[in-house]
């Protein structure tokens, strides 16, 4: 009692009280509890010290207690809209989000002014998917202030989803205009550039994160996809093992090494990277599906089946991992089944060119040529600038004796830089070899695309 701040005996509680506010608002989150539990045993119809109590055992992380203080706080007063706001909290620190919407939306019935409430409100319609109403909240708490920098960064976030790529930037720029040192805010608008393919000004505000937050492991991430995006893959290993070292149990950049050595052709690092991945995350399908492609392009087959058949266990729509097992069924020389992966494939995304081309690819093997006629014609449909799809397509032709689309199509790759005679020769030798493994006599002007004077 000796440490009171105010005179008389009646009004001891109120020191506590300001004594643990002050320590609540240091992060003091004991001594602050143990402040009003002495000002609650002075004066125990005290509701403002519940309320505030509750708020220390929700930032301590006691969240059940929490929620015990706040419906104190309500059941003694039911108009109180603060104690359902911060209760909504408690119950979204719980995942209990239909318990959390409906404690913001009474709040704001009981308050409509209470800033907070429509930012978290907002949070919640964001993770819900429901963007329209996010940036509703997200906008009406910041017409109740002006220079609510969290409302603008993550009204920002929401306009991006919608592909409203200018807007987001103008949200993340206020966002820093109110905060200077919004590390998160510059990380946000970097990411928006780098999608807008603006990556000067993305690696700038990368930068800037990093000088206001050097420990910021996301943004090292996102600064490295944008320089692997540019080819400079030093940085870009750089930024990756440089997020791991502040975050080891990070996945992502994990994935990117993976990613980047697979391209590289160092399959045994992009193996060891996709591993990481999969010790870390056991059911991130996506590390599975490309640790098959590393196994598949090694010529380790059965480990590639195995692990792209994990993947859609873990993710029965993974498209990516029915590419591979058709391709690895390719590989196997059964062509049945890799069309069959490939049909799967198709049908869950049937806009993806490279699927089209591994069928045709299939399909020319087995000698069923409409069929590969038919999905050439469809990736140069999908895709013009997959320029080896003409040269296949021209093959194709050749192979069922119609010369003109055969010359039309192997002179668009030969247009288009695909270095026709190199894959003729690559696959056949040459054109004796040619003729003679098919039986077709080829007419002068298709030997003179196909052969060196």
């Amino acid at each position: 009692m000796k440490d009171r701040l105010l005179k008389g005996e009646e009004n001891l509680y109120l020191d506590y009280m300001m004594r643990g506010s002050v320590r609540l608002g240091k992060g003091f989150y004991d001594p602050a509890i143990q402040d009003f539990n002495v000002a609650l045993k002075l004066k125990p119809d005290l509701l403002d010290a519940y309320h505030i109590r509750g708020v220390a055992y929700r930032e301590k992380g006691e969240v059940d207690k929490a929620i015990e203080d706040f419906n104190t706080t309500i059941d003694r007063k039911p108009d109180f809209a603060e104690a359902y706001y911060n209760r909504g909290v408690a119950y979204y620190h719980k995942s209990q989000i239909e318990k959390a919407m409906a404690d913001y939306n009474t709040s704001i019935d009981l308050n409509p002014t209470l800033t907070r409430a429509y930012y978290q409100r907002g949070i919640l319609y964001h993770d819900k998917e429901e963007v329209d109403k996010a940036i509703e909240d997200y906008s009406t708490a910041i017409k109740h202030q002006y220079n609510f920098a969290d409302a603008y960064n993550k009204r920002g976030l929401a306009n991006r989803d919608k592909g409203k790529f200018n807007q987001a930037i103008k949200d993340f720029s206020k966002a820093i205009e109110f905060r200077p040192k919004f590390a998160e805010a510059y990380h946000n608008r970097g990411e928006t550039y780098a999608v807008k393919g603006d990556s000067e000004f993305a690696i700038d505000d990368y930068n800037k994160a990093i000088g206001h937050n050097p420990n910021f492991a996301e943004v090292y991430y996102s600064r490295g996809q944008t320089y692997f995006r540019q080819h400079e893959f030093d940085a870009a290993i750089q930024d990756f093992r440089k997020a791991i070292n502040l975050k080891p149990e990070f996945t992502a950049p994990y994935l990117a090494l993976g990613n980047m050595y697979e391209i590289r052709g160092e399959h045994s690092r992009a193996l060891e990277n996709y591993t990481k991945v999969i010790e870390l995350k056991p059911g991130d399908a996506s590390a599975y599906a490309n640790r098959g492609n590393a196994y598949c392009r090694q010529g380790d087959l059965e480990f590639a089946i195995e692990d792209y058949n994990k993947a859609v266990e873990l993710e029965p729509n993974h498209n990516g991992a029915y590419v591979g097992l058709g391709n690895a069924f390719n590989k196997k020389d059964d062509l049945d089944s890799a069309i069959r992966y490939y049909n799967k494939a198709i049908e869950l995304e049937p806009e993806y060119p490279d699927t089209y081309c591994n069928r045709a690819g299939a399909y020319q093997e087995k000698g069923e040529t409409d069929k590969a006629i038919a999905d050439y014609t469809k990736v140069t449909a999908l895709q013009p600038l997959i320029k080896e799809a003409y040269y296949f397509l021209g093959e194709v032709y050749m192979q069922v004796g119609n010369w003109s689309e055969a010359k039309l199509n192997l002179t668009v790759a030969g247009t288009l830089g695909v270095d026709v005679i190199g894959l003729f020769g690559k696959k056949y030798g040459s054109v004796a070899n040619f003729e003679q493994k098919t039986g077709i006599q080829l007419p002068a002007d298709i030997v003179s695309l196909l052969a060196s004077p």
